[in-house]
């Protein structure tokens, strides 16, 4: 699907309907350290971005790669804590659109005291 506007609105209306179930982020996640959530997403769109069909020497459609990126306090080291419940819900809400992306588990960072899951999709807009 080629979408008539930029990937950050793209992103959000793909995942607002999550927002009241886990707490959504634009770019960066703002909070002081006290008050993190347990569990959230952060949008990230156009992490890369590329034309895709020209027109007059102008680029009419671009691709961009955005990430859609889980963050939950602790190892998630278990099948059904909060990181890998998350993890789920965005996967069947994702598949219910028929939003086709891939998966990275980034795993437990020690220095942030955090698990971390991206789903990855390319959005295709309107340049």
């Amino acid at each position: 699907m080629i979408y008539n506007k930029e990937p950050d609105k793209v992103l959000w209306d793909i995942m607002k309907e999550l927002s009241d179930s886990i707490p959504i982020y634009k770019e960066v996640m703002y909070e002081e350290p006290e008050d993190t959530p347990p569990s959230y997403i952060v949008l990230r769109s156009q992490v890369s971005d590329s034309t895709e069909i020209f027109g007059d020497g102008l680029s009419q459609v671009r691709s961009a790669d955005c990430d859609i990126i889980l963050v939950s306090k602790g190892y998630a080291d278990d099948s059904t804590d909060l990181h890998n419940k998350n993890k789920q819900l965005i996967k069947q809400h994702l598949k219910k659109q028929d939003i086709s992306f891939g998966e990275f588990n980034l795993g437990y960072s020690d220095s942030l005291k955090s698990t971390q899951h991206t789903f990855s999709l390319v959005v295709e807009y309107l340049g």
